[in-house]
């Protein structure tokens, strides 16, 4: 006859067998679907990202399935920071439902990487209950802002995947096993989705180093040079510098310091937590690194260290929580199974210190409704009026929806310069510049942030309108963008126009016909 502790036991042992990935994977997908339905509630059944970016990779895929790499035809320009982003969307762009296809490949991404998560907790070597286990996982999964990478519709979620298979393929070298080829390729190829992935191949590689594997190691980097290199030469050969333009504005911006630029998305002080929060883990993972007396050990959490030091150094933070997720779920999970199998500190403490320092990333989830609003109320009303009625050559300092719905031939001149090299390398863009540039590309059209130009918008530009987002401002550069006929404007077509526009704004869009006026604005 078996005693009650004996089936406790039992009990005990068949919990510690169960694994959490398919749980993380159910929690994952229940957020998201929760988000999707909040969106399309608030926004009129109307589906937008939570940012306008999305939807220039969608213009630039549509180039590329007609040959073309850039926005306008004939103009060769290098609005991606991702390499491979645009051509995982090109074999979809033809379809009504091309527009989803991001979200699906971050559910996809996403909810791999959640598998992925529960897999590398439930491979934690310390005795943990399924509860505990899963408590991990989530907190590991708000770290690596699945649910909210998800609806940012760029390349993110395939990074952070990547990251979490760097992660578990150095949680294998901890253990004194060996790194499985899957994970090496998984830093190989991850410059092609972003190149800060170059600091997980750093870190895999010292791994490697760690175990005796140069030769391995080596050839894990070369690999990883070759797409990036080749991308390089490719737009070199097209008159482009070597990396793509919007990775070399976007690190003017915000070598800007101060500037309104430098700050469009997100709070300063959620930034600032992230940034501290990835200092806090580094100077967490060189305690351990100091304390380990195993070689190879060391050798993995400095690889950690060398991760959220380059992201510190050279990286980008928040822009709605999706820069720095990556160095921030990689360096979380080498730090956690440092402490759970080594320090063997309490479960209850790493999952707390987790939730602590995924703090932005939970404002993520609740913000995620109001971003999508932002872009919708926008961004989308933007296109809607270059596509619907003005239907000529504009201007535009967000790229996103405007080059997407506008009709086949219809140029989009960048004032920022992802899309337009000769903003891109204008340093001074003052009100003269703005009017020359518009009348050489006979842009009758701007749409724009005034504040955002030296000087703002010049004085024969004739201001249309200003149209604001109702509610707080999340993820657009400013509340109030100002509609301008430029000095090559058809002035009276255009106030008809805007005239005509105005009366199928949806509920909560407040425009004001005929004012430059951004009071409204925070």
């Amino acid at each position: 006859m078996r005693e009650e502790g004996d089936d406790t036991t039992m009990r005990i042992a068949t919990d510690r067998g169960r694994s959490v990935a398919v749980a993380c994977v159910a929690i994952y997908l229940a957020v998201v679907c929760g988000l999707l339905v909040a969106i399309l509630h608030r926004d009129h059944e109307v589906f937008t990202y939570t940012l306008d970016d999305p939807y220039i990779h969608l213009a630039l895929a549509r180039s590329l399935a007609h040959g073309h790499y850039g926005i306008n035809v004939g103009e060769v320009s290098s609005p991606s920071s991702s390499v491979v982003w645009p051509f995982l969307l090109t074999p979809f762009v033809g379809w009504a439902w091309g527009e989803y296809v991001p979200l699906g490949l971050n559910v996809l991404f996403c909810g791999t990487a959640a598998w992925g998560i529960g897999r590398f907790v439930d491979g934690l070597r310390v005795g943990m209950s399924w509860g505990a286990r899963l408590g991990v996982a989530c907190a590991l999964m708000l770290a690596g802002n699945l649910a909210g990478l998800t609806f940012v519709g760029m390349e993110h979620g395939l990074q952070v995947m990547l990251a979490i298979g760097c992660a578990a393929g150095v949680a294998e070298a901890y253990r004194g096993r060996g790194i499985p080829a899957l994970c090496v390729w998984a830093a190989a190829v991850g410059p092609m989705v972003r190149y800060e992935n170059f600091a997980l191949v750093v870190a895999v590689g010292i791994a490697l180093w760690g175990q005796g594997r140069l030769r391995a190691a080596v050839q894990m980097a070369g690999a990883s040079l070759v797409g990036p290199v080749l991308f390089s030469l490719f737009l070199v050969t097209r008159g482009l510098p070597a990396l793509p333009t919007s990775v070399l504005v976007k690190a003017r911006m915000y070598a800007a310091a101060g500037s309104a630029a430098a700050t469009v998305m997100g709070t300063h002080l959620l930034r600032e937590w992230a940034w501290w929060g990835l200092v806090a883990l580094a100077g967490m993972l060189v305690w351990l690194m100091v304390r380990e007396k195993d070689r190879e050990r060391r050798w993995v959490l400095a690889g950690a260290v060398v991760v959220a030091a380059m992201q510190l150094a050279v990286g980008r933070f928040n822009w709605f929580h999706r820069y720095e997720v990556y160095a921030v779920v990689f360096t979380a999970t080498a730090a956690a199974m440092a402490l759970v199998e080594r320090v063997r500190v309490p479960v209850w403490c790493v999952t707390l210190g987790l939730l602590a320092l995924a703090w932005p990333y939970e404002q993520a989830l609740w913000e995620t409704p109001a971003a999508a609003s932002n872009v919708y109320q926008q961004q989308y009303q933007m296109g809607r009026f270059e596509a619907d009625f003005y239907k000529g050559a504009v201007a535009v300092n967000d790229l996103g929806w405007v080059s997407y719905r506008r009709r086949a031939g219809v140029y989009v001149l960048d004032l920022w310069g992802l899309a337009s090299p000769e903003s891109a390398r204008k340093a001074i863009k003052d009100a003269d510049w703005l009017d020359a540039v518009t009348a050489a590309h006979g842009a009758g059209l701007a749409m724009i942030y005034p504040e955002w130009f030296d000087e703002g918008a010049p004085d024969d530009w004739t201001p249309l309108g200003t149209m604001c987002v109702a509610g707080e401002r999340v993820s657009v550069g400013r509340k109030c963008v100002v509609f301008y006929s430029t000095g090559v404007g058809d002035r009276a077509a255009l106030t008809a126009e805007m005239a005509a526009f105005a009366r199928t704004l949806p509920e909560g869009v407040r425009m004001t016909v005929g004012r430059d006026s951004t009071d409204e604005d925070e």
